[in-house]
């Protein structure tokens, strides 16, 4: 394969980080070194208890005090629901006594009443769908449209694209410069330069603390209460 020299592309971009670190007065490197991973293993300031435990044991107490220990939370198992207890039997409800009365009544008058003679009443009601022909439903049917364009057609094959020589060479001559293969796309490659900060699943939208949402609330308040805007210096 003909070596036609570095690309017009590649050129421009050497062109440009030179005019860049010229202007800047600084050197641009490229590194495939590993970043460092997340911070670990860093003190941790102990402020002591949180002033809602505070008040929460505070008025736990206060409240044993008066009405007696409280047991606290228990982790076993509930027990099980009463089964096979005792279920008086008052008889059959008035509305049930109601209807049997008046099914029987209707009996006297018209006859026995059975599920099957009621079922055939309504059969001999019914009718054919009206929105169908008796020929069937063919008038509803999807009209076909012709796409307007053609499809399958054979399409010619011209060989690589040019860019596509152009880049794989240049590929090649920088792979030669660097004395570097580059490898993208395999698993080995993904492990190697995997960034294991992004492991960690971090809240970038926390909720609001309930007292920041409280102090919102009452500044808001304020304001309007005081039709005066509070800016902060």
């Amino acid at each position: 394969m003909p070596n036609f020299g570095e690309d017009s592309d590649v050129k421009n971009t050497q062109a440009h980080i030179a005019a860049a670190e010229a202007k800047l007065g600084h050197k641009y490197s490229a590194s495939f070194a590993q970043p460092d991973g997340p911070p670990m293993n860093y003190p941790v300031a102990q402020f002591g208890q949180d002033h809602d435990i505070k008040d929460s044991l505070y008025h736990t107490q206060a409240a044993e005090a008066k009405l007696g220990a409280w047991n606290g939370a228990s982790f076993k198992a509930a027990p099980e629901p009463p089964m096979n207890y005792f279920v008086p039997d008052f008889g059959l409800d008035h509305d049930v006594k109601v209807s049997l009365g008046n099914t029987a009544n209707a009996e006297k008058k018209l006859g026995p009443w059975n599920e099957y003679n009621m079922q055939s009443g309504v059969d001999v009601h019914l009718e054919s769908d009206p929105i169908c022909s008796s020929a069937g439903c063919d008038q509803y049917k999807h009209k076909k449209k012709e796409r307007g364009y053609k499809i399958n057609y054979p399409v010619p094959n011209f060989g690589r694209d040019t860019d596509m020589i152009d880049t794989d060479a240049s590929l090649e001559i920088a792979e030669g410069m660097k004395q570097h293969k580059l490898i993208m796309g395999t698993e080995e490659s993904k492990a190697k330069w995997h960034n294991v900060a992004k492991d960690t699943d971090y809240n970038f939208a926390p909720a609001l603390d309930a007292d920041i949402i409280y102090t919102n609330k009452n500044l808001d308040d304020a304001q309007n209460k005081l039709n005066h805007k509070w800016l902060l210096a």
